[in-house]
């Protein structure tokens, strides 16, 4: 078995070779030095060199460390029989004086035509020291004619020849001529013609001294002839024969055919006549012939399997050029095999070789992201970075792709620039078309107020003594005061952003808290009176009752979110509800852990999300009605302005979660919560945060000289802030 010395710092072509060698010889894996010296490497290579066959010196990957790796190969006296392999930069076979008789590979080339190369020269190799006829005791009768193998001298530079030939990498065609020319001149045969399968039969690939056109017209055919006789028989194959046989035979002037096998499959034909001194071929000599063609057709098809796959990769390389995402390809050693021109761009890269680019030369933050999922093994998706020169935010998707070898890593980088800005805008209009439609609702409903108490401020003077009409007065004047009041209140909410203060919330002890304060809230009004499943009946108060069921089917112990707003969205909930049922009902309260199909497919939040329902049996509401009660100023009853909802819908989403309705008419409504169970990142806390940062409320907006805009700015600072002191 031979022996081949692999001195790299590839995992990857350790990997290749193994697999390509390994029933065939031993690969050896030498570690290089730690601390390279000249002196470290000339003890390395004096040990392992008694035992190889081949040297592989991967010196892309040895890096400056290479320089006495040559150093120390060039100077040893290796005998013959060693081959010697090099893959190399374009600086490193610049500035390298490496021997001629070397096998020397670029950076770029496949290593396949490494493989195919080595393994031709061992091989080969091999035959010749089979065919080598011993050193004789005796003296010895002369070869018959015809039986006599080429010099020794002729046949090793005939295999340097096929090596060269084979590590140029001419392709199927200029292999075929080339293996034709080595049988001329090994053998000295005047008249070969040599046919190759193509399109169910085999077509005429090359040929010396027979007569073009015979050969170009003449396609053997696998039924029959020279071509059915050599795969039936597998062997050689000499005239005559049949009467197909024959007649090929004659029209190529040949007598001898040798068949091209590879895997067991006939793909090759080579018709010989003698030689051009009249003698036969031998049958050494035939064999030998076989053993070259076998060698030719193996390397016919890892030519053109690398060709096959240099047409993926520049397949490939055309559709990363062109999509609209950068994509980063990165190995387990941590070194970057292949990103488009847009993960340059992004990146500013610039066209700094990719042979040059490990993690440690992209950015921290893409490093990092890329670093965690080959630690973890687990695919990252959606995370946005913002890049430290361009200050760019980038959304990073990273996947782990099984590969020969090992595994590697792809990462999607989408720059959210564009996508930002256009957010940003669309919120911006969104904002734009609620403070116009709150402009408007606002000012009719002051108005209507304000005619109110006019129309009364008008009649005053004239019915002041009527006792009935003051009380009247007094009445309108309070409530439409109220009135306002609350919708001034209300319209805060929406003129500022909406700070949270986060806390682990029992979710059951929440609903139970809310449910005790509408409870009271109701009797104290005498609207109606709450009867809570589980407990203990009040007192009959002939107001109309309503059955509240609680069902807490969760899981989650606890609830990250801001208790105030909360409570206030899930009692206005619970009273929309018992206010729809004017002469009683029922209210279920079920909790249950949110699914992936309650998210229409999509993917649940991190951490977890918990599903809130509150199902009434009250009037309901009419499904044209239905898209637009969120809306501010919409109201399906004739109390309020129609806020709630509004003020409900910004709660929820401001804790990323989602508000759903389901109505109809006459059978009652259910309003559902999901809710995440951690807390979620959102864009108004980086807004909070920045304000907070830029402006102190004790220090900037005490004077009397801020403006208004400050003003309330530094009273929605100032109201988190208590609130969160205020807090249990």
């Amino acid at each position: 078995m031979n022996t081949i010395v692999l001195l790299t710092h590839s995992a990857a072509l350790q990997h290749q070779l193994d697999e390509t060698f390994g029933r065939h010889a031993s690969v050896v894996l030498l570690t290089p030095p730690t601390e390279p010296t000249r002196e470290k490497f000339d003890a390395l290579f004096a040990t392992w060199s008694k035992l190889a066959d081949a040297v592989v010196l991967d010196a892309v990957s040895l890096g400056e460390s290479a320089r006495w790796a040559v150093e120390s190969l060039q100077a040893l006296e290796l005998p013959v029989r060693v081959t010697v392999v090099a893959r190399v930069t374009a600086m490193q076979r610049t500035v390298y004086l490496l021997p001629k008789h070397w096998l020397v590979f670029n950076e770029a080339d496949p290593v396949e035509y490494l493989q195919t190369t080595l393994r031709t020269q061992l091989e080969l190799r091999e035959t010749q020291a089979k065919l080598q006829p011993p050193v004789p005791v005796a003296p010895r009768s002369p070869r018959p004619v015809g039986a006599a193998l080429p010099d020794s001298v002729r046949y090793r530079e005939a295999l340097k020849s096929l090596s060269a030939a084979l590590a140029q990498q001419p392709g199927r065609d200029g292999l075929l001529k080339e293996s034709l020319r080595l049988v001329r001149e090994l053998f000295g045969v005047g008249r070969m013609a040599l046919f190759w399968k193509a399109d169910g039969g085999y077509a005429l690939a090359g040929s010396t001294g027979v007569r073009q056109e015979f050969a170009t017209q003449l396609q053997l055919t696998p039924q029959g002839g020279i071509a059915g006789a050599l795969a039936r028989e597998g062997s050689i194959l000499r005239y005559p024969g049949d009467a197909q046989t024959m007649r090929e035979f004659d029209l190529l002037g040949t007598d001898v055919a040798v068949p091209v096998f590879d895997n067991d499959e006939l793909v090759g034909v080579l018709t010989c006549g003698g030689k051009i001194t009249g003698a036969g071929l031998s049958d050494d000599e035939l064999e030998l012939i076989y053993h070259l063609l076998e060698q030719v057709a193996r390397a016919v098809r890892q030519e053109t399997a690398a060709a096959e796959a240099a047409r993926q990769r520049q397949f490939l390389d055309g559709v990363l050029a062109n999509l609209h995402a950068g994509v980063i390809i990165v190995d387990g050693d941590h070194r970057v095999l292949q990103l488009n021109r847009l993960a340059r761009e992004l990146l500013e890269l610039g066209e700094e070789p990719v042979a040059n680019l490990s993690l440690r030369r992209l950015p921290s933050v893409v490093a990092a992201v890329l670093a965690e999922a080959q630690q973890t093994g687990q695919a990252v998706h959606s995370r946005e970075v913002l890049l430290p020169r361009s200050r760019k935010p980038v959304g990073m998707s990273v996947s782990r792709v099984p590969a020969p070898g090992g595994q590697v890593f792809v990462a999607l980088l989408d720059d959210l620039t564009e996508t930002k800005q256009r957010q940003a805008e669309a919120r911006e209009l969104e904002e734009r078309e609620f403070f116009t439609r709150v402009s408007y609702r606002l000012s009719h409903e002051l108005k209507n107020s304000l005619v109110s108490i006019k129309i009364f401020g008008q009649l005053l003077p004239e019915r002041y003594n009527e006792k009935d009409f003051r009380e009247q007065f007094s009445n309108v004047v309070v409530n439409e005061v109220n009135r306002v009041d609350v919708l001034v209140n209300n319209l805060t909410f929406f003129a500022q952003p909406l700070g949270l203060v986060y806390e682990e919330l029992s979710l059951s002890d929440l609903v139970d808290a809310c449910v005790k304060n509408l409870t009271q809230e109701f009797a104290r009004k005498k609207l109606a009176q709450l009867q809570v499943t589980g407990e203990r009946a009040g007192e009959p108060t002939g107001l109309p009752i309503v059955n509240v069921k609680r069902a807490f089917g969760h899981k989650f112990a606890r609830l990250a979110g801001d208790r105030i707003r909360l409570t206030q969205a899930m009692e206005h909930v619970m009273r929309n509800a018992v206010q729809s049922m004017p002469q009683g009902g029922r209210l279920t309260i079920t909790t249950t852990d949110a699914t992936e199909a309650d998210y229409g497919g999509g993917k649940l939040p991190a951490g977890g999300a918990v599903k809130i329902e509150f199902v009434d049996s009250g009037e309901g509401i009419a499904l044209a009605d239905l898209p637009r009660v969120t809306e501010p100023f919409i109201t399906t009853r004739n109390v309020g302005v129609g806020l709630g909802l509004t003020i409900v819908k910004k709660i929820i989403e401001r804790h990323c979660g989602r508000l759903e309705l389901d109505s109809m008419l006459g059978r009652g409504t259910t309003v559902r919560f999901l809710m995440p169970v951690v807390m979620q990142p959102h864009p108004e806390d980086k807004l909070l945060a920045q304000l907070a940062k830029s402006r102190s409320v004790s220090e900037h907006f005490s004077g009397e000289t801020e403006d208004a805009e400050q003003n309330r700015l530094a009273q929605v600072l100032d109201a988190n802030r208590r609130r969160r002191v205020q807090e249990p």
